[in-house]
């Protein structure tokens, strides 16, 4: 019987995470939906969010050069990227579509990027941001085993592509 309540009680805490992913609310000062804590990029394809996100993605051309050089797997050995963003904010809107086509371009592996939205006071409702400083967004945090190497915070100083691989050199 001890068995089943300890089954039980780890399905009800699994499944309490799987719930918290993608959560779509009404900002209280925007009176729109949007998204808030950890994401992953399939909450994209949500119709609330499918029309922004799909014409930005599509109408960015990175730089082919710049691309190649990202595909070298051996760059990002280590390497975890956090995303800070507001799907109400017109910053984000612009450069998270952007960062996804050359994530595709470039097969950037998925695994390594984490995701979190935040509403109109910056906040995510949840731990994942505990620690992490940032009063713009989107804010592109690129860490190296664990220690902070470079950010993008709201707009690149080249572009996008230029950018990541000037932080993934270092």
């Amino acid at each position: 019987m001890k068995r089943f309540y300890v089954l039980f009680l780890f399905a009800l805490i699994l499944s309490s995470c799987v719930f918290t992913k993608n959560k779509i609310v009404t900002d209280e000062k925007k009176h729109e939906k949007i998204l808030i804590g950890d994401v992953n990029r399939k909450s994209f394809l949500k119709d609330e969010f499918k029309t922004w996100f799909e014409k930005n993605y599509s109408s960015y051309n990175p730089d082919k050069e710049v691309i190649d050089l990202l595909g070298n797997s051996d760059l990002y050995k280590d390497i975890n990227i956090k995303i800070i963003f507001g799907t109400w904010c017109g910053d984000s809107r612009r450069e998270l579509p952007r960062f996804f086509r050359i994530v595709d371009a470039a097969h950037i592996p998925e695994n390594i990027i984490s995701l979190t939205a935040v509403d109109t006071k910056k906040s995510s409702r949840n731990k994942s941001l505990d620690g992490i400083s940032f009063t713009r967004i989107p804010v592109f945090i690129f860490y190296r085993n664990g220690e902070e190497t470079g950010r993008i915070v709201e707009s690149p100083r080249e572009s996008l592509e230029k950018d990541i691989l000037n932080i993934l050199n270092k």
